[in-house]
């Protein structure tokens, strides 16, 4: 291969991290390059002992399921794998001798009936469970392979390890992005993933009128729909996401509290999403999370399990409930119009009550349940 093709060939094995096209132009490069007439991943699942054929390059028609369904267990390659280190090379002719590939039944029985007549693979990944091989077979009618023919292939076999190391970890956090945003979904409360610049990441269902509310477009047209969800916060909130968001010290917890031209109320919590996280770690950069609560985000099931779990009475259930919107005592006071005696009477009787000793734990508590707990459904229309 020339100084161009070995250059693209690295270049598609690290853009088929997401770009299967570019992994194949790749495969079909080395490939061609290796004078092969097949290649592609073999993986031994070691609980089972049995090969599968993967990623296919200039697949020849029956081989591998042949291969999977019948010959595997008469390979005489085999028996080479559990010695062989991450980046050896297995030659047949070299292992097992012309002679033998010439008298053994899975070359006259199966691989010379596909037209293949000579074997090379390198081990490129090895894990408890399983190991990957990038294994080639060259046509009948060429030359065998030999060590001269692994050692022109020595380069691209970091870079393959790499790149498939990189497009697993790609897999794997689209998978665990995924599962979050279902876990995330059945959230009460509105969740958003911020940028130090306001761009955001991802949010769950609760969270997507948040976006619009927390970071307005000025250029959007107002309509009447949309001027009944204006909201203005206590503190600017762009301010608290970049601070939340500073590389060098950032702010560990900002709360705001937003409230709408119709008297609604919630509180606004900015927190900086730990480097750590996987979450952090995909996007490479600073990010806030911000979750919302508002006197919505209460599962209407929450009052209900307040009475039968704990024993509350309507006017404890209705001050416990009011406190998962994050709002203090004097607020709830005012929005459910008692004094402040009674609301510490009644919250002191919630704590007793739930095994709580502060508003924070009580909080807390309720604000898990209520995230847990689903709507029932509606009930179907019974109407004539």
């Amino acid at each position: 291969m020339n100084d161009s093709d070995i250059h693209d060939t690295i270049r598609g094995l690290y853009e088929g991290i997401v770009d299967p096209q570019a992994w194949q132009r790749s495969l079909q490069n080395l490939r061609r390059a290796s004078g092969s007439a097949q290649m592609g991943m073999v993986v031994l699942d070691k609980r089972s002992g049995r090969m599968s054929v993967t990623e296919l390059a200039n697949p020849v028609e029956g081989l591998a399921q042949a291969y999977q369904q019948t010959f595997q267990a008469l390979d005489p390659g085999r028996p080479f794998t559990p010695r062989m280190p991450l980046g050896g090379w297995y030659i047949d002719a070299r292992e097992l001798g012309v002679g033998t590939l010439a008298r053994h039944p899975f070359y006259g029985d199966f691989l010379h009936r596909y037209g293949m007549g000579s074997v090379m693979a390198c081990l490129v990944e090895r894990q408890p469970y399983y190991e990957v091989y990038f294994s080639l077979q060259r046509p009948l009618d060429g030359p065998l392979f030999a060590p001269e023919d692994a050692r022109a292939l020595d380069w691209a076999i970091p870079h393959i390890r790499q790149a498939m190391a990189l497009r697993e970890r790609t897999s794997t956090l689209t998978a665990l992005q995924r599962l979050s945003m279902r876990l995330l979904d059945q959230l009460a409360f509105g969740v958003i993933l911020f940028t130090a610049d306001a761009r955001v990441l991802l949010h769950n269902s609760e969270g997507e009128a948040w976006v619009r509310r927390l970071m307005p477009n000025p250029a959007a047209p107002r309509t009447g729909t949309g001027a009944g969800d204006e909201w203005t916060l206590s503190r600017p909130f762009a301010a608290m996401v970049r601070a939340a968001c500073d590389a060098d010290a950032p702010v560990p917890a900002q709360a705001a509290t937003a409230q709408s031209r119709h008297g609604a109320r919630a509180q606004v919590i900015v927190l900086p999403l730990p480097p750590s996280h996987a979450m952090g770690q995909a996007w490479q950069q600073p990010a806030a999370l911000v979750a919302i609560h508002d006197a919505r985000s209460s599962s209407p099931l929450l009052p209900q399990v307040l009475r039968d779990l704990y024993g509350l009475t309507p006017a404890e259930m209705r001050l416990a409930t009011l406190l998962t919107t994050g709002i203090g005592l004097p607020e709830a006071c005012e929005q459910l119009q008692i004094g402040r005696e009674t609301s510490r009477t009644q919250l002191k009787s919630v704590f007793i009550k739930t095994g709580t000793n502060s508003q924070a734990q009580l909080s807390h508590l309720l604000t898990r349940l209520s995230a847990t707990l689903k709507a029932p459904p509606a009930e179907p229309d019974r109407g004539a």
